[in-house]
């Protein structure tokens, strides 16, 4: 007795009838070959007909890369107000004391000398990406050599400029910005940054809130339990933060059992001393 199955009663791919099928979609349930077999990052090891795999509801990491691809993100608006104000303090400063050929006068312009990179940033031009990290060192170094008393609070000064142009440039939205290649991890942090139970993060945000101000502990209740009933980890794209979720819903209720047996008596007690004292 054989156990073979004939090749004509064999289950086929749908796009590919000379093909036997190996498995099933994950969305439509067609039957699918190993040449149609289609992973989605960020879904484990589901697999999709290719046809499927391109929708922007189950791929939806490449909708999010194609949503903010060349978009101007909120650091091009950041570098553009400050490029902005760099320029109005300089005219202020040139307006007051005159532009003389001296180098306590021509202190001032050292405001401008990020403008060109500043405009460039917004405008999406790669190239100022690499610049604006090193804007703050030049701009440190011109003004020690116009103002060498203040070398130490110019350097000092940088600092700050340097880490936030650090920050920007490490920036996955940013870098989807200038049209810069995103692997799928990192789209898949920054989808779960912004799109992934954005209620799950508020339950924690007001959990935390209620420890200072247990009036807020009820908003805290309410999204930790909103955010618990959206968990579905087999959805398409999955929905977590479960745990965030949990302590924000903890938290909220921790607080105002802090507050009403342990700090509201301590606080009565030590006010009673101060006012009988």
């Amino acid at each position: 007795m054989s156990l073979e199955v004939p090749a004509s009663q064999q289950v086929r791919c749908a796009v590919h009838p000379a093909q036997p099928a190996g498995g099933t979609c994950s969305r439509c349930g067609s039957f699918i070959c190993a040449d149609c077999a289609t992973s989605v990052p960020g879904l484990g090891a589901r697999l999709y007909c290719a046809a499927c795999a391109a929708r922007s509801d189950v791929n939806y990491l490449e909708a999010l890369r194609q949503r903010y691809w060349g978009r101007r993100d909120e650091w091009a608006w950041v570098v553009a107000g400050v490029t902005l104000l760099l320029c109005v303090g300089a005219a202020a400063a040139v307006a007051q004391w005159g532009l003389r050929a001296s180098k306590q006068a021509l202190f001032p312009l050292v405001l401008l000398l990020p403008v060109p990179v500043g405009v460039a940033f917004f405008l999406g031009q790669r190239w100022a990406r690499h610049a604006l990290l090193a804007t703050p060192l030049v701009m440190a170094v011109v003004a020690d050599v116009l103002h060498r008393d203040g070398r130490f609070l110019f350097f000092l000064c940088a600092v700050p400029g340097l880490l936030t142009a650090l920050r920007i440039h490490r920036d996955v939205r940013n870098q989807l910005f200038f049209r810069l290649p995103v692997s799928a991890g990192s789209l898949k942090l920054l989808w779960d940054l912004r799109f992934n139970n954005p209620m799950a993060r508020q339950a924690l945000r007001f959990g935390f809130s209620s420890v200072f101000m247990p009036l807020l502990a009820p908003i805290a209740w309410v999204c930790g339990v909103l955010a618990l009933m959206r968990v579905d980890l087999k959805a398409t794209p999955p929905i977590g933060r479960r745990g965030q979720a949990i302590a924000g819903l903890v938290l909220g209720i921790v607080s105002p059992l802090l507050w009403g047996f342990v700090l509201v008596p301590v606080l009565d007690r030590w006010l009673s001393k101060m006012v009988y004292k």
